[in-house]
């Protein structure tokens, strides 16, 4: 069986954390190579129209389910393999920071079964709020660290495994839940 999670940012990162493991960087490239020659409003230094028909290739390439459901770690730093792989084989420069790279849903997260630390610092800030109803009672989350404006924040009460939660750069839409995860014990930093 295998997955595609909605959210183009989230299966990037899912790639990411499974490139040359089960899924070959060099497989990944001859999709981005296959878009064609450069034409002249791409390359140096910022994303041309090939970046867009990339990311598109890239979103439907079909990640192994068991293999999504070992992944422990997933953080979106702007030098993540991925994006370097991306940028490299395109001929761009956004340093990993490009928007078309945000994480803008959390749909489909608890295919990560095994997931225990889920960073979203890079690629948190978006227009609209990250809804995170879909962490809802996620066994094995432990750590997060979230960005930007996010609803549903009810959602982190239920994670039980939920250790440590940064929320230093975020706005939840309900800041009483904090003072209920410091009860239980959470560390939580502001």
């Amino acid at each position: 069986m295998t997955l595609i999670f909605a959210d183009l940012g989230l299966h990037l990162g899912v790639l990411d954390a499974l490139l040359d493991d089960a899924i070959a960087a060099d497989d990944l490239k001859a999709l981005i190579e296959s878009t064609g020659p450069d034409g002249p409003e791409d390359g140096y230094p910022g994303p041309g129209p090939r970046l867009e028909a990339s990311l598109e290739l890239l979103h439907a390439v079909a990640v192994p389910s068991a293999e999504a459901a070992a992944i422990t770690h997933l953080q979106f730093d702007g030098g993540s393999d991925i994006y370097m792989l991306i940028e490299q084989t395109l001929d761009i420069d956004t340093g990993g920071e490009s928007d078309d790279y945000n994480v803008t849903s959390l749909e489909g997260i608890r295919a990560l079964s095994s997931l225990r630390s889920l960073d979203l610092d890079g690629h948190g800030y978006r227009r609209g709020p990250l809804e995170l109803t879909p962490l809802t009672g996620h066994p094995a989350l432990s750590e997060l660290v979230l960005t930007g404006k996010c609803t549903g924040a009810a959602a982190l009460e239920s994670l039980p495994a939920l250790h440590t939660l940064d929320v230093s750069l975020a706005h939840l839409d309900d800041p009483d839940v904090l003072t209920r995860l410091e009860a239980r014990g959470t560390t939580v930093h502001r």
